[in-house]
């Protein structure tokens, strides 16, 4: 009887336990065993996650009034870089008459005007760009919902390649220490600006992510910019998203179309010259 007893607050309190551990993320079917499961669909933060009940309010703080909840803090936080002149003056010149916790206006980001795609931080940052996260054995790959983007991150062991040819997201190479994911980027265009506060960059630009998950609903990637060309030193920054209710699917948003169906195009010249041609007089009508 005694045996039974004992027996019974075990069951009761390996119950107990078990309940106050915080709630796992299932595997999934054919994921990568002994690796910390990152997948899923990803987006900015800022009061609730967007979905099909809620996609008419467009702006994720007004969704969060209209629906009675309080909106989160923004999650972006960055140090502000030590500039080399040229990176410093091109910086000050898109943000000119800009707030300082505004962005520049779109016109004056050649991959807004244009449609070349932002490069992996800018595109990391969009506040309403979704990402969608896939882990397999020998590569990650990244889904962003803002001009159907995609970046490779091989876990194969290979290096970066030589003589690597410049592309707007770069060449992406990674590992895993611990629960974090480490992505190595290289060999990013230096059309578009490295981030949404208008920072510029060179070719040189190298940009390390560290992706990890705070809890089962919330995804940090700290990310490390070193470009010696731009900035005396590197510098970084941390995103955190939220995640999405299973069901959607990655949303279509292609701002590249209705631009190219405004009959704008891009320009070569670079946001500083542009900015120049704004300031200068105007002459005619």
């Amino acid at each position: 009887m005694r045996k039974c007893w004992i027996a019974s607050l075990v069951v009761i309190a390996a119950f107990a336990v078990s309940a106050s551990l915080p709630a796992q993320t299932p595997s999934r079917p054919g994921a990568p065993q002994g690796i910390p499961d990152l997948s899923g669909m990803w987006e900015g933060l800022g009061g609730v996650p967007r979905n099909a009940a809620n996609a008419i309010c467009g702006i994720l703080p007004v969704c969060a009034a209209l629906l009675g909840q309080k909106p989160e803090p923004s999650p972006d936080s960055a140090e502000e870089p030590e500039m080399l002149p040229w990176a410093e003056e091109q910086y000050k010149a898109v943000r000119k008459g800009v707030a300082p916790a505004a962005n520049p206006p779109e016109e004056l980001n050649p991959s807004w005007n244009g449609c070349i795609p932002e490069g992996p931080v800018q595109t990391l940052q969009a506040r309403f760009n979704q990402l969608e996260l896939r882990q397999f054995a020998d590569v990650v790959l990244l889904f962003y919902s803002l001009d159907h983007g995609v970046r490779r991150v091989y876990l194969d062991g290979r290096g970066h390649p030589p003589n690597l040819q410049l592309s707007s997201m770069g060449h992406s190479i990674g590992r895993y220490e611990g629960d974090t994911l480490v992505i190595d980027t290289i060999g990013i265009k230096d059309k578009a600006w490295l981030d949404s506060k208008g920072h510029p960059h060179t070719g040189a630009l190298r940009v390390t992510e560290r992706i990890r998950r705070l809890q089962p609903e919330r995804l940090e990637v700290e990310v490390t910019i070193d470009d010696p060309q731009a900035y005396k030193k590197p510098w970084k920054m941390k995103i955190v998203k939220g995640l999405q209710a299973p069901g959607p699917q990655l949303w279509d948003a292609s701002e590249c179309e209705e631009m190219l169906q405004m009959g704008t195009h891009y320009s070569a010249e670079s946001p500083l010259e542009f900015q120049k041609k704004q300031d200068a007089p105007s002459v005619g009508y």
